[in-house]
């Protein structure tokens, strides 16, 4: 029975009209809005600095910095689905073709990622230092030198792949996985060692980042397969590849919210206990973040439509995990900077750069979709060079 309803998952979702030239229209549609709005965002960067951006001295990260952290949890989580599946020998994910397909999504997610957090930086000029001089007792260089071993990792087994025979293959994906799990919770360990700030500065961080990357990872994974379609795999494979990603979706959302609700409750047990952070996420400016993009659009709606058994409801619910986990940065990030550590400085001094209470900027939202607009991009670019290269390998000469 389980097989049947995999092989039936697999053709119904091949001959569905989602695959149909009108999806691949609205794709391009939307890579060609996200870009025209993105070059406008990307203009006003370069030609007025963070003038236009909404943070200030208070509160110096933003959107971007979440996009960051969101999207290198994607390129983190993808890759532990889909990479353990090849080392593990799961139906669907055994082929190469699968593999290359799974790097190549973890750098379109990476690739903007680190954008993003590059347009954030003041002097954009000095960000080859992190490497040229570099400073291993720093959480940011140990990130950033963690990203480039993964991404150099991740290179070499996508050459591997290629050799069907390859030695090297399986026990080079081995240290890339453990990469891929180490830094969504390196990100989380960033903020919680943060002893300053004492929403940041908790144990449990570490393992909620590794949680949404692996939630949001897995959902994108769900996503893009859903999307090619079976490839070289049989429909008894591909159907069994979603079910493993809709389970480990739900799963992760599961894992998600109860680390969390342990999170909220233990600082909201008390009734007299006063935790700013949290009423910021739960009361204050951000309250639609919490509970419309995360609670109920990434996770009871997601949640629902997992639970179907129409495989257009497991893409819709995919769709809305991968995009809405951002929230899960955004509601780490900025109820974490828009609590001042002394009492009385927001009143001591008055200026647009020195308000604890931030607001991302048309620019901002701008500038993320041009980093949306790189990300499809890459994976479009991507997967043409995949499809050449292995035909290069595969032809008779």
């Amino acid at each position: 029975m389980a097989t049947a309803h995999c092989t039936n998952v697999a053709e119904t979702w091949e001959h569905s009209r989602f695959l149909s030239p009108p999806i691949k229209y609205a794709l391009w549609a939307l890579w060609l809005i996200a870009l025209g709005f993105g070059l406008v965002g990307v203009y006003q960067r370069w030609a007025w600095g963070h003038l236009p951006a909404g943070y200030g001295s208070f509160v110096p990260w933003g959107l971007w910095v979440a996009i960051y952290f969101h999207g290198v949890g994607l390129a983190g989580g993808a890759f532990l689905l889909g990479a353990g599946g090849f080392l593990l020998d799961w139906p669907g994910f055994r082929s190469p073709s699968t593999l290359r397909t799974v790097i190549v999504l973890s750098v379109a997610a990476i690739i903007p990622a680190f954008m993003g957090v590059w347009l954030d930086l003041g002097h954009m000029e000095r960000a080859p230092f992190i490497f040229l001089s570099p400073n291993f007792n720093s959480m940011m260089t140990l990130n950033a030198w963690m990203y480039t071993a993964f991404i150099v990792l991740a290179a070499v087994c996508w050459l591997l792949s290629f050799r069907p025979n390859s030695t090297w293959l399986k026990p080079l994906l081995a240290p890339a996985i453990l990469f891929s799990i180490l830094f969504p919770s390196q990100s989380g360990a960033f903020f919680g060692v943060v002893e300053a700030k004492g929403f940041w500065h908790s144990a449990l961080l570490p393992m909620l980042f590794l949680a949404s990357a692996v939630t949001a990872g897995c959902a994108a994974l769900f996503a893009v397969r859903a999307l090619l379609g079976p490839g070289d795999e049989t429909f008894q494979d591909h159907g069994a590849a979603l079910r493993r990603l809709r389970t480990t979706t739900l799963l992760g959302l599961s894992v998600y919210f109860v680390f969390e609700f342990a999170e909220f409750s233990i600082a909201l047990w008390n009734p007299e206990a006063h935790a700013p952070a949290i009423d910021l996420i739960l009361r204050g400016p951000y309250w639609w973040v919490f509970w419309i993009v995360h609670l109920f659009l990434g996770g009871i709606l997601a949640f629902v439509l997992l639970l179907t058994r129409r495989t257009i409801a497991w893409f819709i619910g995919s769709i809305l995990v991968a995009v809405c986990f951002i929230s899960a940065r955004l509601n780490v990030l900025i109820p974490g900077q828009a609590v001042g550590e002394l009492e009385g400085l927001q009143d001591a001094f008055h200026h647009e750069r020195l308000k604890y209470i931030y607001h991302a900027t048309p620019m901002e939202y701008f500038v993320g979709l041009f980093l949306l607009a790189v990300g499809m991009a890459v994976f479009f670019v991507g997967n043409r060079i995949n499809d050449l290269v292995a035909r290069r390998f595969t032809s008779p000469d």
